[in-house]
């Protein structure tokens, strides 16, 4: 048992960060997606952030280095789910805020408009956050895979 706890360990954080980072991105984006300015919370995007919550959250009960058999394959199946989950949801993010973001900030249409500057802020720094929740998640698929245990 000691053995499996020490094979956890990079793999094991790099998936909390994941999650936590996941759950973060979810946090913000019904905030943003439920402001005055935008109120367009998608269903679709809802549903990808948790599933790549809810795949996170497996893999790491399945002890993020399974060593072999159906755990070992279901984890490595979810490892790649969770990439995909978050690159996707990112997309259908961005390409629900790029006319708005262009609009807030590249012209004068929305000058003035405090509600609008801060939802296209928040929108921004939620697209930074997916990113690097998408970044990590796709090390972390390769962390803590290869050596096998006697």
């Amino acid at each position: 048992m000691g053995s499996e706890k020490k094979s956890l360990g990079a793999a094991g954080v790099l998936y909390v960060s994941v999650c936590l980072l996941s759950i973060v991105t979810f946090v913000l984006y019904v905030m943003n997606a439920t402001r005055a300015y935008y109120v367009d919370l998608s269903p679709v995007i809802v549903v990808l952030l948790v599933l790549a919550v809810a795949c996170e959250v497996l893999v790491i009960a399945l002890g993020c280095g399974s060593r072999g058999g159906a755990k070992a394959v279901l984890s490595d199946v979810l490892r790649v789910a969770v990439p995909a989950f978050v690159a996707v949801a990112g997309v259908m993010f961005i390409s629900a805020r790029v006319e708005s973001l262009a609009q807030v900030l590249g012209s004068n249409l929305e000058l003035g408009n405090v509600e609008a500057h801060e939802a296209a802020m928040q929108a921004v720094a939620i697209i930074v956050v997916s990113l690097v929740t998408w970044l990590l998640s796709v090390v972390s698929a390769f962390v803590g895979r290869g050596k096998g245990t006697k």
